[in-house]
């Protein structure tokens, strides 16, 4: 009885490696919000991960402080600043295959995002 526990275990474990998979790894993100556009690089592991503003050159690192996944949903946050306000962003969106696409939040405004993975 204690190995069907195990392996029952073991396999709703298996079930969910799928879902992080799909969005594990580096991501190209170009977005736009309220008609202002941006580069990311991301790179997603685990339950955690980090964003860099491609236009810094490196410099201006987002560490995520929140990264979700379940069979095709995505959804990652981070905090930056813009002209000294404290801002959270938050990205929703469907992964397919190399493909995301989905929407951003900031400081009450919306837009969209795509994704291809590098």
């Amino acid at each position: 009885m204690r190995f069907l526990a195990i392996l029952g275990a073991l396999a709703a474990l298996g079930a969910s490696v799928p879902a992080q998979a799909e969005a594990t790894g580096s991501w190209r993100v170009d977005g736009a919000i309220s008609g202002r556009t941006f580069q990311l690089d991301c790179r997603f592991e685990g339950a955690g991960g980090v964003c860099v503003d491609a236009a810094s050159g490196g410099k201006r690192v987002h560490r995520l402080t929140s990264l979700s996944a379940s069979g095709d949903q995505v959804a990652w946050s981070f905090a930056t600043k813009v002209m000294l306000m404290n801002i959270a962003m938050t990205f929703t969106g469907r992964a397919t295959g190399d493909r995301m696409s989905g929407t951003v939040r900031a400081a009450g405004r919306s837009g969209s995002f795509t994704a291809v993975r590098r």
